[in-house]
């Protein structure tokens, strides 16, 4: 509820409107009172209400010196002068005081309902354009961050080409430093956190003196369940301060999962490599590592047994990591070709003659890291795979491939299965874009109405929250922003057109209020009504 505090010096006044009011139908609260300018600037500036109603004339500060000191204290909430004074001077000063409405008492309690309306319509007008701000800086963030880590999440996973990183210079910046990475991965329970928010707090004890040797840090979203973290120390660091500085990350890691609420998580850690070809082994090492942990905690691939280590490398270096393999099929089914992505998978099968990828255990660890990017690339596309098939379910099949038809099958049957669940949710998309389709015709027509997205919602039988997500991702707006856009320059129009008043003009494209239309128009084109023939 918007929050709202009243300054008068009349004790009856007062009374009367914390009783008179009707402050729940207008979703407001009124949270505190004051008896002279003095009081009143102390209560709101401690409070800090949305809306505050005031009179002039009161003892100690007036409410004209109220308001001033207000403004110049930086408070922005919405003021209504209620007063017996209609001075002209008052005015025109509560106007350079940003003033939302001046009543002249007596007032009736529909004029103060009704200019309460208009306040709080116009709150909410700036907060949802406060909210499409945010939405806009947090998009381009997070659009800014996926442009420069796409090719370092394709290098940590092995699906990169590193001549061509070299040639195009990428990694210049890693050049001459030493690299780790370590993986987390939360549990299915609560696969859903906000990676975004978990890696801006970790960022704040970078500054920790034990952190002195990392000299970068990359956060790559691998899925929703999966994050990487890929440290960058300086060349001439010990490899154990550099395990040391990991360990302290990693535990800073658990922490603050377990601190918001997210869940138990699990950390796996690879080994430090001396040049940036090295990082995806150290990715393999991380993720190796994580496959040792039961239940929750952190395992360093550096710590594990002798012989676990020695199995892992004897299952690299009896494998060949079909690298263009993965890139072409995972290119192709995010691009929902399916007729490419057989001829893919069937051209592998048939290539491929090495001895080496006919062994079960072979098939199954591509089976498995074929699934593993599948997720990751689909995931970069707005699709999680893990809500259609979670990843248990499908090693469970995997681990049942003991020769290359079964594998074949295998992967036929599930790429036809992620293509399907895809075509699925383009053909809500184009539900999706029907609907708006039809939004945008009907405020087209019905503008110069009271619209509201309620009704809207009503007529196409979703929930307004829902319609709101659908309307704002296909036309990139709001749908109060686009109404008024369509306002605006309806009037735009018509006052150029010269056949109407402004009263005329603001009642036409669906303003009850003149007043609040200009204020509206001259947000929106930067003059006032009156003034754009003038241009």
């Amino acid at each position: 509820m918007w929050k709202a505090i009243i300054v008068d010096d009349d004790p009856r006044v007062l009374r009367g409107m914390k009783k008179a009011i009707p402050w729940e139908r207008l979703n407001i609260e009124c949270i505190g009172e004051a008896s002279d300018g003095k009081a009143g600037f102390d209560i709101i500036m401690d409070m800090q209400p949305d809306i505050v109603l005031t009179d002039i004339y009161m003892p100690v500060m007036n409410g004209l010196e109220m308001m001033s000191a207000l403004r110049e204290s930086n408070y922005t909430g919405s003021i209504i002068i209620l007063s017996g004074y209609s001075d002209f001077e008052y005015a025109r000063t509560a106007l350079r005081l940003k003033v939302q409405d001046y009543l002249s008492k007596p007032i009736t309690i529909q004029t103060m309902e009704e200019s309460l309306g208009r306040v709080t319509a116009k709150l909410e007008e700036e907060r949802a354009k406060q909210s499409d701000q945010d939405d806009l800086k947090e998009k381009i963030n997070y659009y800014k961050s996926l442009i420069s880590n796409t090719w370092l999440k394709s290098l940590m996973l092995g699906m990169e080409d590193q001549n061509a990183i070299r040639n195009e210079q990428k990694a210049d910046y890693l050049q001459k430093r030493k690299h780790q990475v370590f993986v987390v991965k939360l549990d299915n329970e609560h696969s859903s956190v906000d990676w975004e928010h978990l890696q801006e707090s970790i960022s704040c004890f970078f500054s920790a003196p034990t952190l002195t040797h990392v000299k970068n840090v990359e956060w790559i979203e691998l899925d929703a369940a999966y994050s990487a973290l890929l440290l960058s120390y300086d060349e001439k660091t010990e490899d154990a301060s550099c395990q040391k500085a990991a360990q302290y990350v990693a535990d800073k890691v658990l922490e603050l999962v377990h601190v918001k609420g997210a869940g138990e998580c699990k950390v796996g850690m690879g080994r430090v490599k001396k040049q940036w070809e090295e990082i995806p082994v150290s990715t393999e090492e991380a993720f190796y590592a994580l496959s040792r942990i039961t239940l929750k905690g952190i395992v360093s691939y550096e710590d594990m047994p002798a012989k676990e280590q020695s199995e892992f490398l004897t299952q690299k270096s009896a494998f060949r990591k079909p690298v263009q393999f993965y890139r072409e099929l995972s290119d192709a089914v995010k691009n929902g070709r399916r007729e490419q992505a057989v001829r893919i998978i069937q051209d592998f099968m048939q290539n491929e003659n090495e001895r080496s990828y006919s062994l079960p255990s072979t098939l199954q660890t591509i089976g498995k890291e074929t699934w593993i990017i599948l997720t990751y690339s689909l995931y970069d596309e707005g699709i999680n795979l893990e809500e259609m098939i979670d990843y248990q379910t499908a090693a469970s099949h995997i681990e049942k491939i003991h020769h290359k038809e079964q594998f074949q099958q295998w992967l036929l049957a599930s790429v036809d299965q992620i293509l399907s669940r895809i075509q699925q949710e383009e053909k809500e998309n184009i539900r999706h874009k029907q609907t708006v389709e039809y939004l945008i015709e009907y405020i087209d027509s019905h503008y110069h109405e009271n619209l509201t997205l309620n009704q809207l919602a009503e007529q196409v039988f979703l929930s307004r929250n829902y319609l709101s997500q659908i309307f704002k991702k296909a036309t990139g707006t709001s749908f109060n922003q686009y109404l008024n856009t369509v306002r605006m320059e309806k009037a735009k129009y018509l006052i150029l057109e010269g056949n109407y008043l402004i009263y005329e003009i603001a009642e036409k494209v669906g303003f009850k209020n003149t007043p609040y239309f200009s204020s509206m128009f001259k947000k929106y084109t930067g003059v006032n009504p009156t003034d754009l023939l003038k241009q």
